[in-house]
């Protein structure tokens, strides 16, 4: 009941305080796991958010094109672009989200779980009760081997989706090195992204950002997002979002950013 009237009483202040909101000038990557929690909702609700903020004048990036013009600080100042990235690996990113962002002719990245997608059905369904709470099955490797033949990036987000923030190297190597191992050998794709998981500053420390930083070109989180980087400059930040917000929540949280924060 508590969790139910928390997030009614912020989607009601969401509603008033973003009835007036624009795009502010800038590049946002914007962070999302599945369509929505409600599996019968229908692809047409992010189809709908897409084309809403194209008309209050959004544009989109690819996400490669995006990462470059942050990296090259090349940062519009009279122009919104969005760029969009998908944790987790769930199926529905393939099933339901895929066919709406190759409708607006959009590349995302899609961070998976290698041991996630290549699990048994116990370990799967503890993945699934335990780690990130939902019923969402995971996309298998067909399906996002379709994903980098189409030109979309296959990122790393661990090989179980678990806090970089420990002070084991043996551990951080593992879950960050070998997710990189596993992309490009299953999917003949280099993997230079790396998402840690949970997504908030708090959740790596500087030797997860180090070993990270050693076998990526790019690592993002998914805090602090009025700022492109955190961590000195070696990580990028995403903000969170899902397809099924009303467009002008999302609208509301394209605010400016700055470089140095």
């Amino acid at each position: 009941m508590y969790s139910w009237l928390r997030k009614s009483g912020r989607k009601l202040i969401l509603d008033i305080i973003s009835l007036s909101s624009e795009p502010k000038p800038g590049i946002h990557i914007l962070n999302g796991h599945f369509l929505s929690l409600d599996d019968h909702l229908s692809n047409n609700t992010f189809y709908n958010q897409l084309k809403s903020l194209l008309f209050h004048g959004v544009d989109y990036l690819n996400i490669e094109k995006a990462v470059e013009y942050i990296e090259n600080k090349r940062i519009p100042s009279d122009k919104c672009y969005v760029a969009f990235t998908f944790d987790d690996g769930f199926e529905e990113c393939f099933t339901k989200i895929r066919p709406v962002l190759n409708n607006f002719g959009i590349k995302a990245g899609f961070f998976i779980n290698p041991n996630f997608i290549d699990g048994n059905e116990e370990y799967q369904r503890n993945f699934k009760n335990n780690i990130v709470y939902t019923n969402k099955q995971p996309m298998n490797r067909d399906q996002i081997m379709i994903l980098v033949e189409e030109g979309h990036v296959i990122g790393a987000h661990t090989m179980d989706h678990i806090k970089l923030d420990i002070d084991n190297r043996d551990i951080l190597e593992y879950q960050i090195g070998e997710s990189k191992k596993y992309i490009e050998d299953k999917f003949k794709t280099n993997c230079d992204y790396f998402a840690f998981p949970y997504g908030r500053i708090e959740h790596i420390n500087d030797m997860g950002v180090e070993i990270a930083r050693k076998y990526f070109k790019y690592v993002f989180s998914q805090s602090n997002y009025k700022c492109y980087y955190s961590f000195e400059g070696k990580v990028i930040n995403r903000r969170h979002f899902e397809c099924d917000w009303p467009y002008r929540h999302v609208l509301y949280f394209l605010k400016e950013k700055t470089l140095t924060c």
